[in-house]
């Protein structure tokens, strides 16, 4: 079985569903400081990042600590998990 390289945005992503699937609704309010945190994500990269994964549509920024995942979202990580 082959593992897919993933970069740090994946990562962040897969992170986000993880959580999300815990609490049992893929598409909950997240509050994504402290996941970015225990990923060891720096403040800077970590604007950027969410700043780029909405204009891909794959998160939905909700206020300044929180966003969601967008169906794309939760399907582009379904298919890095091979779900």
């Amino acid at each position: 079985m082959s593992q897919k390289a993933t970069t740090a945005d994946e990562r962040f992503l897969i992170r986000l569903y993880q959580t999300a699937q815990s609490s049992g609704d893929l598409l909950s309010k997240l509050q994504y400081l402290g996941i970015a945190r225990s990923m060891g994500l720096k403040e800077n990269a970590l604007k950027n990042m969410i700043k780029h994964l909405a204009q891909a549509n794959l998160i939905c920024k909700l206020d300044e600590a929180s966003i969601r995942l967008t169906s794309r979202g939760c399907d582009l990580v379904s298919e890095l998990l091979d779900l």
